[in-house]
């Protein structure tokens, strides 16, 4: 899975086709706490449905709490799911209205994506002023 933040573009590749692409959202960009990381990581698992959930507070609530259809989790708490509180994916969205750092896909889109993947496959996420490219 390739994830392109700067672009707010996502491809799935299998045997070296594409056979997967949707715009996405991803982390608010101005916060650095929620800003989606760049990396290369492994999807831990899938659960449909699952609840995200934010920081627990000292009452025992938490920050946030946002049922999902489908949670694909690759880095601590950040996943990619669906987002069907969206009215539109993609553009500068994540710079005002980011997540909390996930990857945010269209519910239809998440469905899709939820097929093809399983536990292990690599997902690279990248911001494209943040990529250093080394020709030896």
């Amino acid at each position: 899975i390739e994830v392109d933040l700067t672009e707010q573009y996502m491809w799935y590749y299998q045997d070296g086709n594409v056979i997967f692409e949707s715009d996405i959202v991803s982390g608010l960009a101005s916060d650095p706490e929620r800003k989606t990381p760049p990396g290369i990581f492994t999807l831990y698992y899938k659960k449909s449905p699952d609840v995200l959930r934010g920081t627990k507070k000292a009452d025992g609530t938490y920050s946030y709490e946002q049922p999902v259809t489908y949670w694909m989790p690759f880095n601590g708490g950040i996943g990619l799911h669906d987002a069907n509180w969206r009215g539109k994916f993609g553009g500068e969205i994540y710079t005002y209205s980011g997540s909390h750092g996930c990857v945010n896909l269209p519910p239809s889109k998440a469905g899709e994506l939820y097929e093809y993947v399983e536990a292990g496959m690599p997902i690279v996420c990248y911001w494209r002023d943040e990529v250093t490219f080394v020709n030896k």
